[in-house]
């Protein structure tokens, strides 16, 4: 076994012999989707360079290279990261090109090489070709008279390979027909898509993610053999886990304790439980200590001048200051401040405020953990800074709840920019409450829609609720179905539909009317697009995803692909996970029930006789509008539509 901490520019080096990453043919198919691809993207740019990525598994025959030979591993584990960067590296391959013309505009000759040399680079870390090739090496494929070496090959399961190459093509970095057919609803070029629409559209916000990129490190493991390979990939995976920051904090702070404030350690571990207890999930406890200092920096006694925010790279020197500082007062506040924490983490676990505890279990369905930040600050506030706190906080939540459900559909503001945004309002309460002012929910919201989280307008949010956004958004395309059923004034079957049985499992999930499968079966393809096979795919690459052809059931193998008139009938108080539930499109559900205009009359998807692309459009249109009425910030905004 070989171990090295290279960064990806040593990975992906573009002079010498090249290395180069294969996943074998069989590995399973590219899996990450949007959560992962903006997670990563955050992390690049939230970090200074440098980032750590994991490690990743090869295997290596260990064949001594001739002078410009190709090593070729067999990649183990990593592939869903060197895929996921490479398709990164070719959107911004692309956005370069973009910019190629004007930049070979300018008179600056030195900044014209820099530029050529920076696609030379990408190319090469993205492609290897040449001329001719030794016995020892493989894993190549023919163009013309060259040789080429993807350095990064994805497996074949699921169109992967056919898909990373059609891109290639596209970018003019091979040549050939490498069409491949239906790409846009798979992962590879929906991956390739969506870091194409989120990163900087200058030249140097460019050059500086790309210098971010290939400062990324990572443990580099190679081995001799696919049994080793798997043994340290289990071992990797199943024993122990890393020290993370919350325990070098602890370690650190408890020792702080005894040392200089005489303080048993025993009770100290024992009070330090007490926020564990609160906050028992690691990255509900890491992204807490983020929360804390951010919120708090605007009190002098938790400023610390160097550091203007606390981010996952500089949460364990903040913290080592302020255990230097005055470790018993952070101390304490972090316990007290962790039990506030736990209401918006857990608010279903509480009897506090009706009206603010139902607000707290809509965010968390949201996914707005950014707005924690925010919340902890005005939580924390004493009542005299409001001039009325109960309703202030529940118009802030209610407002707050609309917000992210548009921040979280239009993607904007960005992810990276959230927590600056939070910081911007409370810094702007905080300057109202030392002039002796009092805080009201028009004050906080106005600060959120005039200064740096000024949202997206009204159209923003009907093109995103228009598009397949299941696909882009899965988490959001449920909650919203779920408020579509939810606001109906005549339900007469009300499950719960965020029940969930005792193995943590929603008993109730997204079911796509129009199948979503690879095969799209012959009923299907004769209702959908009266036989025509092409026309139903295109039908399905365009609609499949988007909330008409969206309801919720519980998940039934057999009726998922089954004939509309099948899934449509009734399935009375079926069991499923613990639950007793009703299935089919006629069981009652308000969602079902949405009316829509279809051929000249209105009906339903629990009456409709036959599910076509009009059906699917006209209830998309009817879903929308409903959706729209719901989350506009003021009724005047409808009239900008």
């Amino acid at each position: 076994m070989n171990a090295t901490d290279p960064s990806l520019a040593n990975i992906l080096q573009t002079q010498g012999n090249l290395e180069h990453y294969h996943v074998p043919k069989y590995q399973r198919e590219y899996t990450w989707g949007r959560t992962e691809w903006e997670q990563l993207l955050t992390d690049i740019n939230e970090n200074d360079p440098g980032y750590f990525m994991g490690s990743i598994i090869c295997i290596d025959d260990n064949n001594e290279l001739g002078p410009g030979e190709s090593r070729i591993y067999e990649l183990v584990d990593g592939q869903q990261r060197l895929t996921t960067i490479s398709l990164l590296l070719m959107a911004i391959y692309s956005a370069f090109i973009g910019m190629k013309k004007g930049l070979e505009e300018d008179d600056d000759e030195e900044e014209i090489e820099e530029f050529k040399l920076t696609l030379s680079n990408i190319r090469k870390q993205l492609i290897h070709k040449k001329s001719k090739v030794n016995k020892t090496e493989n894993g190549y494929f023919k163009e013309k008279d060259k040789y080429c070496f993807l350095r990064v090959q994805p497996s074949s399961q699921r169109d992967n390979f056919k898909d990373y190459l059609q891109i290639l093509a596209e970018l003019a970095l091979i040549k050939g027909n490498y069409t491949s057919k239906f790409c846009g609803v798979r992962r590879i070029y929906k991956a390739y898509i969506y870091y194409k629409e989120h990163i900087p559209t200058t030249y140097e916000g460019l050059t500086e993610l790309l210098h971010k990129i290939n400062s990324l490190k990572f443990i580099h493991i190679s081995v001799s053999s696919s049994s080793d390979a798997f043994t340290l990939f289990e071992s990797l995976n199943n024993r122990g886990v890393p020290l993370s920051g919350m325990d070098i904090i602890k370690n650190k702070m408890l020792a702080t304790l005894e040392k200089n404030h005489k303080t048993d350690i025993d009770d100290a571990y024992e009070e330090w439980q007490n926020l564990l207890r609160y906050l028992p999930e690691y990255q509900d406890q890491e992204r807490f200590l983020r929360h804390y200092y951010n919120a708090f920096k605007v009190l002098p006694q938790i400023k610390i001048d160097k550091y203007n925010r606390a981010t996952k790279s500089n949460l364990i020197k903040i913290y080592e200051h302020f255990i230097k500082k005055d470790a018993r007062m952070v101390f304490d506040d972090l316990i007290e401040k962790a039990q506030i924490y736990y209401y918006f983490v857990q608010p279903e676990n509480h009897d506090n405020d009706e009206t603010q505890t139902k607000a707290l279990i809509d965010l968390k369905r949201i996914g707005s953990t950014p707005s924690y930040l925010l919340l902890l600050y005005l939580y924390s506030l004493e009542d005299d800074c409001y001039s009325d706190k109960e309703k202030t906080l529940e118009e802030v939540l209610s407002f707050l709840i609309k917000y992210y459900v548009r921040r979280n559909i239009t993607d904007f503001p960005n992810t990276r920019d959230l927590d600056a945004i939070n910081i911007e309002v409370i810094e702007n309460c905080q300057k109202i409450i030392d002039e002796s002012g009092k805080l009201d929910s028009n004050t906080i919201i106005n600060f959120l829609l005039t200064g740096k989280g000024k949202p997206s307008d009204i159209n923003s949010l009907k093109q995103g609720l228009e598009k397949n956004l299941f696909f882009y958004n899965s988490g959001m395309a449920r909650y919203v179905l779920t408020k579509l059923d939810e606001i109906s004034h005549s339900r007469e079957y009300k499950p719960d539909l965020w029940a969930r049985n005792d193995k943590g499992l929603l008993v109730w999930t997204v079911e796509h009317i129009f199948p979503q499968g690879s095969t799209i079966p012959p009923h299907w393809v004769d209702m959908i697009a009266g036989g025509d096979k092409e026309k139903a795919y295109d039908i399905q690459s365009r609609l499949v995803h988007c909330l008409g052809n969206l309801t919720l059931s519980g998940y039934n193998s057999q009726l998922s692909n089954a004939d509309f008139r099948v899934k449509q009938d009734l399935h009375q108080d079926k069991k499923f996970l613990g639950y007793k539930i009703n299935i089919g499109y006629k069981n009652g559900l308000s969602l079902n029930k949405i009316g829509f205009k279809y051929n000249g009359s209105t009906t339903n998807l629990a009456e409709i006789k036959e599910w076509t692309e009009n059906a699917i459009i006209a209830r998309n249109n009817s879903m929308v509008d409903k959706l729209l009425k719901l989350f506009a910030f003021q009724e005047s905004e409808m009239s900008e539509l």
